[in-house]
């Protein structure tokens, strides 16, 4: 098994994107539409929730060693983040 295939060999790097990172990138685009700051600043905090919840699912069962270190890269940038 490489850094980006599965155990199968296929080259998991680009797949289809699964829920958490949908939400993700469609509540973050949505946080820079919104009008009010509150309303603003829910939305960033959704969007951060999901994309936590897609990095700690890749670090936990992703398919290669590239989609667990992606995810546990991103875990580390949300952690120090303010």
């Amino acid at each position: 098994m490489g850094f980006f295939t599965d155990s199968l060999g296929r080259q998991t790097i680009a797949q289809k994107p699964n829920a958490p990172i949908l939400g993700w990138a469609l509540l973050g685009a949505a946080s820079f539409m919104a009008l009010e700051e509150q309303n603003r600043e829910r939305l960033r905090t959704a969007s951060a929730v999901c994309l936590a919840v897609w990095a700690v699912l890749e670090v936990v069962s992703g398919q290669s060693g590239f989609r667990r270190s992606a995810g546990a890269l991103t875990l580390s940038w949300l952690w120090r983040k303010p």
